[in-house]
């Protein structure tokens, strides 16, 4: 399939039992899940941190941070993300393909009540299977919303 300039490729990943998306471009690499060492006085939605080739790395749940049991599953991920302050990692319970949304197929203002701010909301895409929300981790990773609990 070529990409042509309106469409767009994004990792989508699931937390939980839905799908979500970010753009390819977004996520320096996915990691194999491993148990993040416990720091003290963290907020409550990050597990640790951990070691990714030296660099010591805070790891965001994103399943806390949505309100969702974290078990640790056969498939749990670990999205590494650059920010201005460094790398951040977050763990997703999947991580299911990287797929191409044509413009057209996302709505980048949708009207939705959810748990997650409006804010991390860059849109919704249709899929030909359903519906896949697209995150944009940057925000999620910003220094203020790390520090919030």
């Amino acid at each position: 399939m070529s990409l042509n300039e309106n469409d767009y490729k994004y990792l989508v990943y699931k937390i939980g039992n839905e799908l979500y998306s970010s753009p390819l471009l977004s996520v320096r690499e996915v990691l194999e899940y491993q148990n993040p060492k416990y720091m003290p006085n963290m907020v409550h939605h990050f597990s640790g941190v951990i070691n990714v080739r030296g660099a010591i790395v805070g790891v965001l749940d994103l399943r806390l941070k949505f309100g969702l049991p974290n078990p640790v599953g056969p498939k749990t991920s670990i999205l590494l993300c650059d920010t201005g302050r460094g790398l951040i990692a977050a763990v997703v319970d999947s991580v299911e393909c990287v797929q191409e949304f044509a413009e057209t197929d996302v709505d980048r203002k949708p009207v939705v009540m959810s748990k997650v701010k409006q804010e991390y909301l860059a849109g919704v895409a249709k899929s030909k299977e359903q519906l896949v929300t697209i995150l944009d981790l940057h925000k999620f990773l910003t220094e203020e919303e790390l520090k919030a609990a």
